[in-house]
């Protein structure tokens, strides 16, 4: 069965969320994964690395752009949302996806950026990628557990990196009784800086 092929006929990041399967670990949020893009400072040829792909919405903006990414994805189910999406967008020629824990995942190339949007065994994660980050080249880390927040404090500034901190509280209108109240959508916290 062919896959129906997705349009987004704009150039700004932020593709709508209701374009994307959703695999169970949620959705990057169409805000926050603009801003992402806008704390990546890409001009278009980087290498990326998105740890923790889930659905491959990050990955899938990057690559919109004129990135090389390549994906890492451990669960199944998502790897396969993630592949689906992929090609939905056309994007295969864009992104690598790779199934597997990023801890054990052995990459062959240098990444101007470094996306963790999964925070399962940060530590150890980080360690496999950070040393595949070319010097100057950026991470930046998605939490929304104040815990991997502490963490990824933690680990990037034991490894030189003064990072900046971003927390994101995004409210949007619904209807609510034929007036509009805010729903609130998890905080979302981005720890970035510069190897």
């Amino acid at each position: 069965m062919a896959i129906e092929k997705e349009e987004w006929d704009y150039k700004s990041p932020g593709i709508s969320d209701d374009l994307f399967l959703r695999s169970k670990a949620g959705l990057t949020r169409e805000e926050i994964r603009a801003i992402i893009v806008s704390k990546a400072r890409i001009k278009g040829n980087e290498r990326i690395l998105d740890v923790g792909t889930g659905s491959g919405s990050v990955s899938i903006e990057f690559a919109r752009f004129g990135c090389d990414v390549t994906a890492v994805e451990k669960d199944d189910e998502n790897f396969e949302i993630a592949r689906k999406n992929i090609e939905r967008f056309g994007l295969n020629d864009k992104i690598e996806l790779i199934s597997g824990e990023m801890e054990h995942v052995d990459l062959n190339n240098r990444f101007d950026l470094i996306f963790f949007g999964g925070t399962d065994n940060l530590e150890k994660s980080f360690d496999n990628a950070f040393k595949h980050l070319k010097n100057g080249g950026r991470i930046i880390i998605a939490a929304v557990r104040l815990e991997t927040v502490v963490e990824a404090l933690t680990i990037v500034k034991d490894r030189g990196i003064y990072p900046e901190i971003l927390n994101i509280c995004l409210n949007k209108g619904k209807d609510l009784g034929g007036k509009t109240a805010l729903s609130p959508s998890y905080p979302v916290f981005l720890i970035y800086g510069e190897k």
